[in-house]
Formats: C-alpha cells, sequence, structure tokens
C-alpha cells in the first residue's frame, strides 16, 4: 500500500516530465522528426586513399568471386556481401570529397556524382545477389561496377597510380 501512495504523489510530477518531452519531441514539426543538423565535414584522407584502400579492394573481392570459374562457398558469399556494403557505405566518403587536390573539383562535378551513383547501383545488385546467392547477378553487378569505375576513371583520373598511393595486389 505505501508503494501506492508513494506513486500518486509522484503522478503530478511524472505527467509533468511526460508532457515536457513531448513538446520538446513535437517543436521541431511532428512528433517523431527530428530536427536536422549541419555537421561540418573535415576530412582526413584523400578521395584517392578511399578508392585505393577501400573501393579498389572491395571492387576486386566481388569481380573475383564473379568471376567464370569461380564457384563461391558460403563464406564466399559472406565476404561478397561485406564487400557490397563496404562499396556501399563509401557513397557518402566520395560525395564529400577529401584532401585531395582534385578532390573539391571532381565532387562538384554533376558527372561524379553519376558515377558515384552508378557504383552505388552496382553494389546494391551485388548486395542483392549475395543475400541470395545468385551467381549470374554477381556478374551482372560485376560488370556494371567496372563499367563505372572505368568510366570515371577515364574522365577524373586515367593516370594510375596518383597523389602516390597505390594499392599492393
Amino acid at each position: 500500500m505505501q508503494g501506492q501512495s508513494y506513486l500518486r504523489k509522484m503522478q503530478p510530477m511524472l505527467l509533468g516530465v511526460l508532457a515536457g518531452l513531448l513538446v520538446a519531441c513535437t517543436q521541431s514539426g511532428t512528433v517523431g522528426e527530428r530536427p536536422q543538423a549541419i555537421v561540418p565535414f573535415t576530412p582526413d584522407i584523400s578521395i584517392n586513399e578511399i578508392m585505393v584502400a577501400q573501393i579498389d579492394h572491395a571492387a576486386y573481392a566481388i569481380w573475383d568471386a564473379g568471376s567464370p570459374d569461380a564457384n563461391p562457398t558460403a563464406e564466399a558469399w559472406q565476404e561478397v556481401e561485406q564487400h557490397a556494403i563496404q562499396l556501399i557505405s563509401s557513397r557518402a566518403a566520395l560525395t564529400m570529397g577529401g584532401t585531395g587536390v582534385n578532390d573539391a573539383m571532381w565532387i562538384a562535378q554533376r558527372s561524379w556524382r553519376e558515377y558515384v551513383l552508378d557504383m552505388n547501383e552496382a553494389s546494391v545488385m551485388a548486395l542483392t545477389s549475395a543475400r541470395n546467392q545468385d551467381k549470374q547477378m554477381l556478374t551482372r553487378a560485376g560488370d556494371l561496377l567496372v563499367e563505372s569505375c572505368l568510366a570515371c576513371h577515364q574522365q577524373f583520373k586515367p593516370e594510375i597510380p596518383t597523389e602516390g598511393y597505390l594499392r599492393g595486389r
């Protein structure tokens, strides 16, 4: 009984706190809407470093698993899934730029953003193929990935290596 008495005494305060939270949540618009904050991005590496260390590495794993003579095991499919996620997550970094001498110029161009989107679409297809263990889809995803990479490199980075950073294979 003593616990119920305590709750009755606390009820007005709890209702006040709840009402305050509700008001705070709805001040930005509708319930559940989060306020948008602009967070400045300061890159610590160049797009070239992202390409070589993250994208190149992940793309080769997808291409290798999708090659005609490959027969991916369950473990290989899991690796394809992880590499596809790695490529998908790199989309944001490629559109924000980095410390490279050409990075700001690249991200300002529409074609750059289109190539990044093409890479992302191929990566999402690779992810879907891995989750479905669909070798034909994986091969098609790899082909689309190659197309987007070659087109982008032809326009933006015809000479390899640049900035002295090259991935060993």
